[in-house]
C-alpha cells in the first residue's frame, strides 16, 4: 500500500514524465533548447562549491602539532623538563619541528647527571636533518671533547653566512669558532669570527673585540682605543655588566650617531 505522502511522489514523478512526453511529440527542437535556470537563493541548491568551514584533516593536524608545540615550549621555560619533552615528542610525531625535539632531548642529556654520547646521538640525528641548534652543539662537544676537525666541519656549517646557520650565521657557532682558532694561536682569523658573532649580537664577542682592541697583540692585532671603545660601549647597550661599568661620560668624548643612540637607550632604561 502507498501512503499519502509516496502517493503525492508519485503523481509528481508522473506528471514530469508526461510534460517530457509532450515536449518531445512537439519537436526535438524543444527538447533540446537550453532552459535559463535562474540561480537559487538557497544555500544547498546552489551549484557552486563551499569551502569547508573546518580544515583538511592534514592542515587540522599541522594546527594541533604547532599549539602543542607552543605548549611544549611554555613548560621547558618553567622547567618543566621532561613533560616538555613529551610534548615535543606528540609535535615531532605529526611531522612538525622534528629537529627541535631531537635538540631538546641533546640539551637535557647535557644536564648533571649528564650521559654525553645520548646528547652526541640526539645532536646528530637534529644535525642530519640541518637542524642549527644541534648542528652547533654537535660542534661544541666535540670542541670540548678535543675532536677539533669535528668540531670545526660542524661549527662552520651553520657558522658561515647563507648556510644552514640563516643569512649571517648563527652567532653561537662564531662564537665557538672564534674561540676554537684563540686557542689554536690563530688570533686573526680569531677577531674575523668574532666580530661576525658580535654583529649578530653576540655580548661575549663584543666584549672580547673591546679585550683585544684595548691591549693589542704582537700577532698583528694592533692596539685601538676608539674600536674597544666602541665594542664596550656596543657590549653596555645589551646589558654586559662589565661594559657597563666601562661606559665612559663627559660631552667632550666624541661619538658616532650608532654610539650616541645605544647611550640614549641606555640611559632611556635605567643601566646609567
Amino acid at each position: 500500500m502507498v501512503t499519502g505522502l509516496a502517493a503525492v511522489r508519485l503523481a509528481a514523478v508522473a506528471l514530469v514524465w508526461q510534460c517530457v512526453q509532450v515536449t518531445a511529440v512537439e519537436g526535438e527542437e524543444d527538447v533540446q533548447a537550453p532552459i535559463d535556470f535562474k540561480p537559487s537563493h538557497f544555500a544547498h541548491c546552489q551549484s557552486e562549491p563551499f569551502e569547508p568551514v573546518d580544515p583538511p584533516g592534514e592542515q587540522l593536524l599541522q594546527i594541533i602539532a604547532a599549539w602543542e608545540f607552543q605548549e611544549a615550549a611554555t613548560a621547558w621555560n618553567l622547567q618543566l623538563l621532561l613533560p616538555a619533552i613529551k610534548l615535543f615528542g606528540r609535535s615531532a610525531q605529526k611531522g612538525y619541528e622534528v629537529g627541535e625535539y631531537c635538540f631538546r632531548w641533546g640539551h637535557y642529556h647535557e644536564l648533571p647527571p649528564a650521559d654525553i654520547q645520548q646528547a652526541i646521538r640526539w645532536y646528530a640525528r637534529g644535525a642530519r636533518m640541518n637542524h642549527m641548534g644541534c648542528t652547533t652543539m654537535l660542534g661544541k662537544i666535540h670542541l670540548a671533547l678535543g675532536h677539533r676537525s669535528k668540531a670545526e666541519d660542524w661549527l662552520s656549517r651553520t657558522a658561515q653566512p647563507h648556510s644552514f646557520g640563516g643569512t649571517y650565521g648563527d652567532s653561537l657557532a662564531q662564537w665557538f669558532l672564534a674561540e676554537m682558532n684563540f686557542q689554536g694561536g690563530a688570533l686573526r682569523k680569531a677577531v674575523r669570527w668574532w666580530k661576525r658573532s658580535a654583529e649578530n649580537g653576540d655580548v661575549d664577542a663584543m666584549m672580547r673585540l673591546a679585550q683585544v682592541f684595548s691591549e693589542g697583540h704582537p700577532a698583528g692585532i694592533p692596539q685601538e682605543t676608539m674600536r674597544a671603545s666602541h665594542w664596550f660601549l656596543s657590549a653596555a647597550a645589551h646589558g654586559h655588566p662589565g661594559a657597563l661599568s666601562k661606559v665612559q661620560f663627559g660631552d667632550l668624548i666624541t661619538r658616532s650617531v650608532v654610539e650616541e643612540r645605544w647611550m640614549h637607550n641606555m640611559q632611556e632604561r635605567g643601566w646609567l
